[in-house]
């Protein structure tokens, strides 16, 4: 190959070089999640933002529901080590997020990594969790106050069970007498709770020794 032949080929690579490195330096264009939901930007790389409102896990990543002004969007985040791994999210959380879309058992979601979502709400002491993130790290919250998001299952009188949106992870609430009474705040009492209602709960996570489990013991009870 002469110099002239072998000038080509270094300008060449060069030059791929060069947009590949501008490429990684460029956001994927914005998209109302209105739009992202319906379709036209199937295969494409997208930025949109919405509010948490919706959390589950499965084998290989976590599963968001964004929520924008008048709808959802499943948000399947991948992660390298999904069964160990914790996003710091909670409900009613506003992120922005990149990823592809595709159309997954009928519906259009966005594929994104977990490195591409930025938080957009502020950190506040009310932060409200999910089931998922509590059932996988229940060390993290014992003796703590803390709020949950889920839906109702079984109701009795003095015990119910909260648990996620696909009912793989069930949580046991202890109610008190205060609690079940307690209409102030907003609160609901117990005698009002039907299954499949989604509510936030708010307690002291607790281990029982006597029946080897964690459960909440709940001061509060609203629902979404």
């Amino acid at each position: 190959m002469d110099n002239i032949g072998k000038a080509v080929v270094i300008f060449s690579l060069l030059g791929v070089g060069i947009l590949y490195g501008i490429s990684s330096f460029v956001e994927p264009a914005y998209v109302p999640l209105e739009e992202v939901a319906v379709g036209p930007h199937e295969g494409a790389l997208i930025r949109t933002i919405g509010v948490i409102t919706d959390f589950s896990t499965t084998d290989h990543g976590n599963l968001l529901t964004l929520r924008g002004d008048k709808t959802e969007l499943p948000v399947f985040v991948e992660s390298t080590n999904a069964m160990n791994g914790q996003l710091k999210l909670n409900y009613g959380d506003e992120i922005e997020v990149q990823g592809r879309v595709q159309l997954y058992k009928g519906r259009y979601e966005l594929v994104a990594d977990e490195n591409t979502i930025k938080k957009l709400s502020a950190e506040n002491e009310s932060a409200v969790s999910f089931v998922p993130q509590i059932a996988r790290h229940p060390e993290e919250y014992e003796g703590r106050r803390i709020s949950v998001v889920g839906y109702a299952g079984d109701v009795q009188k003095h015990v119910f069970y909260l648990g996620d949106e696909k009912s793989k992870y069930c949580m046991r609430v202890k109610v008190e007498d205060g609690a079940r009474a307690r209409t102030d705040n907003g609160s609901i009492p117990i005698s009002e709770l039907q299954k499949g209602d989604k509510i936030i709960a708010e307690g002291v996570f607790r281990y029982n020794p006597e029946n080897m489990r964690y459960e909440l013991n709940l001061i509060s009870l609203r629902r979404c």
